[in-house]
């Protein structure tokens, strides 16, 4: 038999969605003397491609968010990447098939994103949407070697890390100068102070820069929105297991494990166990998470059920350093607090926090152009705690600070929310429109019942010296309750002029019923908000578009002030401009962004008692960003940003007018990188990371500041296909930093970096 030559097919997924991609009926001649590889070649290379491009087409059609691959490649990126074999000299058709609603370029894949699905509720590219918003995917996580929730958003422009509630693994951001304690998971918000989780879980990490209440009304920060999207099931076969070594004692395997059921099933199991010793004296946890999810894909409807159970158990209950005017010359190993075995009568410090939520997802493709999304999560978070909380305001300047020590504390939260969404196109004189309609319901309850307590004192420089008890034990009685009741109703539109040109109108329409509980006191109110946005993106051409956006947005306050009343809620409007541009294919993005930012009824911490709360003026934040992430080339890629933020008090009857908000640097950027070599080095990778913070004043009011650093990482690796190590180190020059305590709520304490870190991963494929 005469050997033929083969050539490669690239199949690629063609822009004109509504026309078939493939010929009307299937018209092969095989040869009787044609190799029977190459046959079983061609026959496994289609099975591959309508695999990969049913479950792209499917998922789009009916409005998901698809779920990214292990390799940060979703399905439709898996079917571009299929070579099929074809012998030359024979005609070559495969069975027709018909491709709705796939567009033009993935959600994400490596370093580069283009979509936000979850986050922005629509299937509508980032380049369409005049907002700045950033995605942090799956392989940025990976390359860092991220295990912490603080490391998330690193890489995003004007976003601060900031101290979470005793170091319990809550999400605490400042964006453009403002604090969020509150996040969403997979589109739903919920308070962060509680509910945590792992990252073990997460398949990216969405931030829309900016208030973003018409979508998803209030309890959230107006700085910005971070959306935290969990790993979803995959229509493919997929295993890794993963085990992480780090000096300070720490161990954490991890497991992800995919499995197609058939029917249109799939199940995925992701786990993760850590026990860390951390660089704190006496410190330490350890953490067990798990979340199951299953899918069910059928012709028109699909159906999605996750959930995640996370148990964080620390030694401590870590606050960190006092904030005072001299905390450069303390100890960032030692802990301020009363540790076990201190006093045999009294506790010491510690943390145990569990948290479940479920979630649902029902998408129902009612037409061509109209799709139906329906919603609902749940959420459950307990927390037990014996804490030591520093009494900043007593400090005398004698190097002994006081302290009170809440014994025996227990907080809950629980949570339920529905949305109900209806999105799809029409055409009006020639204009398009794409068109979302929602209805969404929330309800969240938070309880503390009160601890508990007693003083000592504490000499701030001698770590050998117990801490003096000088104060008798004053019994808690009672509690302290605060419920919301949310019903919002929404739409939005985006109105396509011309091929360029497109306006983005949005609205939302809240209403709130909040209510405080105090030991046997109740005080309710309701309230009603509206908050709005539009915007406009003009394409100048196909690498480069400007877009403007103006919106304004509430937050209810939904805690407790000192006899019991209601707070009003927070008012934020800001006013955007920017340009967006994407090069070597849309394999490289980048946003610039300028903007102003204003809020008013902000809920902050009591300069007289940290544990209440009062709310304060108005403040004002501006400034300019740049975000850059994705390929220069198929082996280089990257993800770097700069920020300039300005943020201050303008009116307050509590602090000084014209402080500057703390934790917020006046010039801040990192940028993360890494390369592969190929040729003999196929596999191996190594790359790096700078992150560097202007100063930044530690406290409101303004009495001290910290100082500036420039952090060093590095990573490198080898990747034999269904095996990979990792070696990363962190802090690489071993610089000493700190980040401070949430503005509104943790002004008080002062977290120190860790010190150098090394870290060793291996993962094994299934």
């Amino acid at each position: 038999m005469e050997e033929s030559s083969t050539t490669l097919l690239w199949v690629l997924l063609g822009t004109t969605l509504s026309n078939p991609l493939f010929g009307a009926e299937e018209n092969r001649v095989v040869k009787e003397e044609q190799d029977v590889r190459e046959t079983s070649a061609l026959e496994q290379g289609r099975a591959h491609l309508a695999q990969g491009i049913k479950m792209r087409s499917d998922s789009i059609m009916q409005g998901q968010e698809t779920a990214d691959g292990p390799e940060g490649k979703d399905a439709g990126q898996v079917a571009r990447d299929v070579e099929v074999a074809v012998p030359t000299g024979y005609v070559t058709q495969l069975p027709a098939m018909t491709v709705t609603g796939a567009p033009a370029y993935p959600e994400s894949s490596g370093y580069t994103t283009n979509r936000a699905n979850s986050l922005t509720r629509t299937d509508l590219p980032l380049s369409d949407i005049p907002a700045s918003i950033q995605v942090v995917p799956h392989e940025v996580l990976r390359d860092r070697a991220v295990t912490q929730p603080g490391q998330l958003l690193e890489n995003v422009s004007g976003v601060q890390t900031e101290a979470s509630y005793g170091g319990n693994h809550g999400m605490f951001f400042n964006i453009r100068g403002f604090t969020t304690h509150s996040s969403s998971r997979d589109g739903f918000q919920y308070n962060g102070n509680l509910v945590t989780r792992d990252v073990q879980n997460i398949e990216r990490i969405e931030v829309m820069k900016g208030p973003s209440g018409t979508l998803y009304g209030g309890v959230g920060s107006l700085g910005g929105q971070v959306n935290t999207v969990s790993k979803r099931p995959l229509y493919y076969n997929y295993g890794a297991i993963n085990l992480l070594w780090g000096n300070y004692q720490q161990w954490r395997p991890t497991f992800d494990i995919n499995r197609v059921l058939g029917k249109g099933f799939s199940v995925r199991l992701n786990g993760a166990y850590e026990n860390n010793g951390t660089f704190r004296d006496g410190g330490g946890f350890e953490s067990y998470s798990l979340a199951p999810a299953i899918s069910w894909q059928g012709e028109r409807t699909s159906v999605t059920l996750l959930a995640e159970y996370n148990r964080f158990d620390q030694d401590l209950f870590d606050f960190g350093l006092p904030n005072l005017p001299n905390f450069r010359h303390l100890s960032r190993t030692r802990y301020f607090g009363l540790r076990k075995g201190d006093y045999p009568d009294l506790p010491g410090d510690s943390g145990l926090n569990e948290t479940y939520v479920g979630t649902a997802i029902l998408h129902h493709q009612l037409s061509q152009t109209w799709g139906l999304r329906i919603a609902t999560q749940y959420h459950r978070a307990t927390q037990d705690s014996t804490q030591s909380f520093p009494d900043n305001y007593l400090y005398t300047g004698d190097n002994k600070l006081h302290f009170t020590h809440y014994m025996n504390g227990h907080e809950w939260s629980r949570g339920h929310a529905v949305q109900a969404e209806l999105r799809g196109q029409v055409y009006t004189w020639n204009f398009e429109h794409n068109l979302l309609f929602g209805t969404e319901y929330r309800k969240v309850v938070n309880r503390f019942n009160n601890t508990d307590q007693t003083g000592f004192v504490l000499d701030l420089f001698d770590p050998g010296m117990r801490p003096v008890h000088h104060e008798p034990i004053i019994l808690g009685e009672g509690y302290n309750e605060g419920r919301g009741d949310d019903i919002g109703i929404y739409a939005q539109d985006l109105l396509t002029l011309t091929s360029a040109v497109k306006l983005l109108a949005g609205l939302r329409l809240d209403r709130f019923h909040n209510e405080a509980k105090s030991s046997g006191y109740t005080n309710s109110a309701n309230q009603m908000t509206l908050s709005w946005q539009v915007g406009a993106v003009w394409e100048l051409n196909p690498t480069a578009a400007l877009f403007t956006r103006v919106g304004r947005s509430h937050s209810p306050n939904i805690t407790r002030s000192i006899d019991a009343s209601v707070f009003d809620a927070e008012v934020g409007t800001q006013k955007e401009i920017g340009a967006k541009f994407n090069f070597f294919d849309r394999r490289l993005n980048a946003t610039l962004a300028a903007y102003k930012l204003t809020r008013r009824h902000i809920l902050t911490s009591d300069p007289n008692d940290p544990l209440r709360n009062i709310l304060a003026g108005r403040q004002s934040s501006h400034g300019f960003e740049l975000d850059v992430s994705g390929e220069l080339t198929r082996r280089w890629k990257v993800i770097a940003s700069y920020a300039y933020t300005h943020a201050e008090v303008k009116a307050d009857g509590f602090f000084p007018v014209g402080d500057k908000l703390p934790d917020v640097p006046r010039h801040s950027g990192n940028l993360w990188t890494t390369y592969e070599p190929g040729g003999v080095l196929q596999g191996l990778g190594v790359g790096g990371g700078i992150y560097a913070a202007s100063s930044r004043q530690a406290t409101l009011p303004n009495s001290h500041k910290l100082g500036a650093y420039v952090r060093m990482d590095t990573t490198a690796y080898y990747d034999t296909g269904n095996w990979r190590t990792q070696f990363n180190v962190n802090n690489l020059f071993d610089t000493k930093y700190y980040y401070g305590g949430a503005s509104g709520v943790y002004n008080y304490a002062l977290i120190p970096n860790p010190p150098r870190t090394f870290l060793l991963t291996l993962s094994y494929r299934l």
